[in-house]
């Protein structure tokens, strides 16, 4: 009896003895296997599409959400200055074959009155050119010191922020503020060249409409002919341009994508280069893990590897290594523990090549790198 049960209590602790071995072995290949789990969300690009001339935004024409095609009228900048001067473009090409006509045909004392009043009218508008000119320079002044002034509080916020006093989205906001003091600045000198380039338009004014008082007083020779038709040929370009400017009222966008942020509303001024809207390139995105060194013998550029997300369920994303850092950085502080802050690890970049529409930007993924 009592060596039966000797054999029963063996025999129980064999068993306990296997289930113990396979319990580890399995805990140690689960383990083995998370080593090459890491952690990372969905990211796409960000693209502006911008302003190419001033005015006010007349029409929006989506919402923020809404996804955008190529070819896509965004918006519309009120074309009611654009539609003038081209209308005066018009006028100017009717004008300049009319004076053509008049220097192939001769002048009389009256007409050469009138030039005379051209003359002094170009002249004051090339004093106003002088004017708009001036006052573009002093708006460069204003826009340098407030670009010096939001990359410092950029600059100052970041580096708080790597430090763990600032928050990220202070951080963000600072250099929203920033980025807009860049456009800003960018804008001033582009009104800079300009108001240059309609100072030279209104000078070039003026030295043709002395030249055609001369050649009032003085009778048309055959190369006053010839540049009479030269000025016939410079009214037509400039009506092609201002059709270009015209068209320009229309915002399109080159890109596809999903509508983040409208960063301007009706009625607002804008200026050439402002960003009326941000898109996410929502057919290009990727996911950002960071891995240690050890990994890397691993993995490699055009590596083929599967992503999982809690938001979709026994769905398996295919992606491809694209970019591996060169550089060790600390891990990022807000993806780990206080402990895993002071280990250096390696940025990789992984692009997602399925499943693009159900992925959402944002959306946390398991990437397996095995």
């Amino acid at each position: 009896m009592a060596k039966n049960k000797s054999i029963k209590i063996a025999a129980f602790l064999l068993v306990l003895a296997g289930l113990s071995s396979f319990f580890i072995i399995k805990t140690y290949n689960k383990d083995k296997d998370d080593e090459y789990i890491y952690y990372g969300s969905a990211e796409a690009d960000k693209i502006n599409i911008s302003a190419e001339i001033n005015g006010k935004i007349k029409e929006l024409k989506f919402n923020e959400g809404n996804k955008v095609k190529p070819g896509n009228l965004v918006a519309i900048i009120d074309p009611s200055e654009s539609e003038l001067n081209l209308r005066s473009a018009e006028i100017g090409i009717k004008s300049a074959e009319n004076q053509l006509g008049k220097v192939q045909e001769g002048n009389r004392a009256e007409e050469i009155k009138a030039q005379e009043a051209v003359v002094r009218q170009a002249q004051a508008l090339v004093t106003q050119g002088e004017a708009s000119v001036q006052s573009a320079k002093n708006n460069l002044d204003a826009a340098k010191k407030n670009y010096d002034y939001r990359k410092k509080i950029c600059d100052d916020t970041t580096a708080l922020y790597k430090d763990g006093i600032e928050s990220k989205y202070n951080m963000d906001t600072a250099k929203n503020l920033f980025d807009n003091a860049v456009s800003a600045l960018n804008s001033v000198n582009s009104s800079i060249n300009s108001a240059n380039a309609q100072l030279s338009n209104y000078k070039a004014q003026l030295d043709a409409a002395n030249e055609k008082l001369n050649l009032l007083i003085n009778g048309a020779t055959n190369r006053d002919k010839t540049s009479a038709a030269y000025e016939v040929e410079k009214a037509k370009n400039s009506y092609e341009l201002s059709k270009i400017a015209l068209d320009k009222s229309n915002v399109i966008s080159l890109a596809s994508g999903t509508i983040e942020t409208i960063n301007y509303k009706k009625g607002e001024y804008v200026a050439p280069g402002s960003p009326i809207v941000t898109l996410l390139d929502t057919e290009n995105m990727w996911v950002k893990i960071y891995v240690p060194e050890k990994v890397l013998p691993s993995i490699k550029l055009g590596k083929e590897v599967t992503m999982k997300s809690d938001f979709l369920k026994d769905k398996n994303i295919k992606g491809k290594i694209t970019y591996i850092s060169p550089e060790a950085e600390f891990t990022p502080m807000n993806i780990v523990t206080k402990k895993d802050r002071a280990k250096l690890v390696y940025g990789v970049k992984i692009k997602i090549m399925d499943n693009l529409d159900i992925v959402k930007p944002g959306m946390l993924f398991d990437v397996n790198l095995k």
